[in-house]
């Protein structure tokens, strides 16, 4: 099987080291950050190359209490700041009947990867920004409107290109900080991005 694994940034890459002994061909792709980065650089290259399956790696923010360090599985995502701000709060392009939320690739305006299931993360469901979310307003906005589970700036792109090219994906995050919280000293960059190289290891020596 042809793997690919994306990885947004040279930071969450560079000491990724492909597995020797597995049986599958694996290819990385660092997409560059955020969505429009993503869609391009990613769509290019399932245009030329064809991946039998697209595994999507990174560090994201939780909105929950989940501890740092944990990686999870990300089955939705959504595009979460595409629409417009209105007095009364955030409206999605589906609130105002501006796209089909059940028009395939979406499922009620969400994103959804259940082609592969890792039983050994949790599942959760992801929101992806273009401005990562560093105010009260911000924060209430994205739980109000999706209830999430985790923040990042390239998921819902990845989702959006696996779906389209009708390439399974999975999509798998560890958590380094709690979104909102911008305090430096909190994060765990690196011990989160060690944790999500012993869980990619780990899914893709069982494929």
């Amino acid at each position: 099987m042809n793997i690919l694994v994306v990885f947004a940034s040279e930071v969450e890459a560079r000491n990724f080291s492909i597995p020797t002994h597995s049986t599958h061909t694996i290819s990385v792709l660092v997409s560059g950050v955020g969505s429009y980065a993503t869609l391009y650089s990613l769509t290019k290259y399932c245009l030329q190359h064809k991946p039998d399956l697209i595994v999507h790696a990174g560090i994201c923010g939780t909105f929950t209490n989940t501890p740092i360090g944990t990686v999870v599985q990300v089955v939705s995502d959504c595009f979460a700041d595409v629409g417009v701000y209105e007095q009364q709060g955030f409206r999605t392009l589906f609130d105002m009947n501006l796209a089909d939320a059940d028009l395939y690739p979406f499922t009620q305006g969400r994103l959804v990867l259940m082609s592969h299931t890792v039983p050994f993360l949790p599942q959760v469901h992801g929101v992806t920004v273009n401005t990562i979310t560093s105010t009260p307003l911000q924060l209430s906005e994205l739980i109000r409107t999706y209830n999430p589970h985790i923040e990042s700036m390239e998921g819902a792109a990845v989702h959006y290109v696996a779906l389209q090219e009708h390439i399974p994906c999975i999509h798998i995050r560890a958590i380094s900080n709690t979104v909102g919280d911008r305090n430096k000293g909190h994060w765990d960059i690196q011990g989160a991005i060690a944790n999500l190289y012993v869980a990619l290891s780990k899914v893709i020596e069982k494929l």
